[in-house]
């Protein structure tokens, strides 16, 4: 009888020991054995980055000269300083992104898709990439100005990244490149008190809302569609269990306590029990 007791005990014990030990979680983690050797996969081509409505488009012609007008005076004017003045500045704390917080000039694309140009008036831009909107651009420009040289920047491409991460808030990449990851990395990681096998992705598109799952324990990620982010996108990290107890009074309080006395006693009776 007294075996048994001290079994159950022991066990008792252990259990204990074991319910207040969380476990850890890394990234790309994988079942199967060390394998020093390089392993390379194909990769699709990354899309180019589309306009998209309420986007602000940053945009800079340049020209080696200018034709004059009809009296032969003055140069036709170039419009490098057009569109509404716009901050770009990151949330507090979300790092990454854009570095500074100069107020940026652009021309916000409407519902329509459609922007307002000098001289040249409306223009449907959404849909197009900056390399078509580039040479769409110059084209009209070349009534105005010899040889124009167009560039274009997609000024507010921000995702924002809620949850259980190092600080919230929303990413800025001015290079209209992001992915999950970068977008991770800049909001801080993701602590122990996080999910990595469940991080959602929402984004809309052409009226639709896109809800998506994305495990970055696993290298699978690196195929998802998901991956690459676009303008808009929102990562919502969950709490792993251990963080909603927190909120649990009597896991967050009593509990601690009840396993602490809990455990006293059953070592206390063991000990008794060996003399």
């Amino acid at each position: 009888m007294r075996s048994y007791i001290h079994t159950f005990a022991i066990i008792c014990i252990l259990l204990v020991t074991a319910c207040s030990t969380p476990q850890k979680t890394i990234y790309f983690a994988e079942s199967g054995p060390q394998n020093a050797s390089v392993q390379v996969d194909n990769i699709d081509r990354r899309k180019e980055v589309t306009i998209l409505p309420d986007d602000i488009i940053a945009i800079k012609v340049s020209t080696i000269s200018s034709i004059l007008d009809k009296e032969g005076t003055n140069p036709a004017p170039i419009f490098n300083q057009g569109g509404t003045a716009y901050s770009i500045t990151p949330t507090a704390g979300a790092g990454g992104g854009s570095a500074n917080g100069a107020a940026n000039q652009g021309y916000v694309v409407d519902v329509s898709g459609y922007i307002d140009y000098p001289v040249i008036g409306k223009i449907k831009v959404s849909g197009l990439t900056l390399r078509q909107l580039k040479e769409l651009l110059a084209d009209k420009m070349k009534a105005y100005v010899k040889d124009p040289v167009v560039e274009a920047n997609i000024i507010n491409f921000k995702v924002t990244v809620l949850g259980e991460v190092g600080h919230s808030g929303f990413i800025v990449a001015p290079n209209q490149k992001m992915s999950i990851l970068d977008a991770i990395a800049a909001a801080g990681d993701i602590p122990i008190t996080g999910r990595k096998d469940n991080v959602l992705i929402v984004r809309e598109t052409e009226g639709k809302r896109e809800f998506a799952r994305l495990n970055l324990n696993s290298k699978s990620v690196f195929s998802s569609p998901y991956f690459y982010l676009k303008q808009g996108d929102m990562i919502y990290v969950e709490p792993a269990r251990i963080r909603r107890q927190e909120n649990n009074e009597f896991m967050r309080v009593y509990l601690p306590i009840f396993t602490t006395l809990l455990s006293t006693a059953l070592t206390i009776f063991t000990v008794t029990q060996l003399k």
